[in-house]
């Protein structure tokens, strides 16, 4: 059951995202604006498109990070404040997703370069088993997200301990969030190929708020997993 014990986490996050879906579409429409933006402009200028759509999804992380694990919900109608905390959620999500995701890619080309296993046919298992073993990394921009200052007013960086007292199951937890929405981008990858506008093509289209729907769900599971673990520590000292 150890290994289990995240996984409720996951469905209580479910749980929030669909009780709270008039929240997240209020923090998320102006972020997937400009996703959708930095999408269409990427074709052409790909450092420009790649930035953008990234500070847009690390503003609504950290937003739906602090909405979830501090209950912190902003007043207004739209939401859209990028500042050191939203850049370093950014960076650190951008990060989470390059570490887990990585090893996936190598060993899928190795393969089919080495045993000729087609490409398609390895990379979902061995994401599936990356997001498994490496998915606590995620506790990065968690941390990032709902840093706290301590008695003397410092902020301690506290992932790693935290990670090890998590262990497997927070990769347990995040496979769990992983696996649906990854079989849903794979059904947005089978739409056919259509163009909106200029540079912007409909499964890229559909494929941004799916993207934020899984960011969402497991930016929810870590903060509550984040929770856990620091009342955990916190009763020990």
């Amino acid at each position: 059951m150890g290994l289990f014990r995240y996984c409720r986490l996951a469905f209580r996050s479910l749980l929030i995202l669909i009780e709270q879906f008039p929240v997240f579409f209020r923090l998320s429409w102006l972020c997937m604006a400009i996703s959708l933006l930095g999408a269409a402009v990427s074709s052409r200028h790909l450092m420009a498109g790649g930035v953008t759509d990234l500070l847009a999804r690390g503003v609504f992380v950290v937003a739906w990070l602090r909405m979830v694990g501090l209950g912190e919900i902003p007043s207004s109608r739209h939401y859209f404040r990028l500042g050191r905390r939203e850049t370093f959620g950014a960076l650190s999500w951008m990060a989470a997703e390059i570490f887990i995701s990585f090893p996936a890619q190598v060993i899928s080309a190795s393969l089919a370069i080495a045993a000729g296993v087609p490409l398609a046919d390895s990379v979902m298992v061995l994401s599936g088993a990356t997001h498994l073993l490496l998915g606590g990394f995620y506790l990065v921009p968690a941390d990032a997200a709902l840093e706290r200052a301590g008695p003397s007013g410092n902020l301690g960086w506290r992932v790693p301990d935290l990670m090890i007292r998590g262990g497997l199951a927070l990769g347990v937890a995040v496979f769990v969030c992983w696996l649906p929405l990854n079989l849903l981008q794979e059904g947005v990858k089978m739409l056919p190929e259509m163009e909106l506008v200029d540079g912007l093509a409909l499964r890229d289209a559909v494929m941004v708020p799916v993207r934020y729907l899984g960011m969402a769900l497991t930016a929810g599971t870590l903060a509550l997993a984040w929770n856990r673990l620091m009342a955990e520590e916190t009763a020990d000292e």
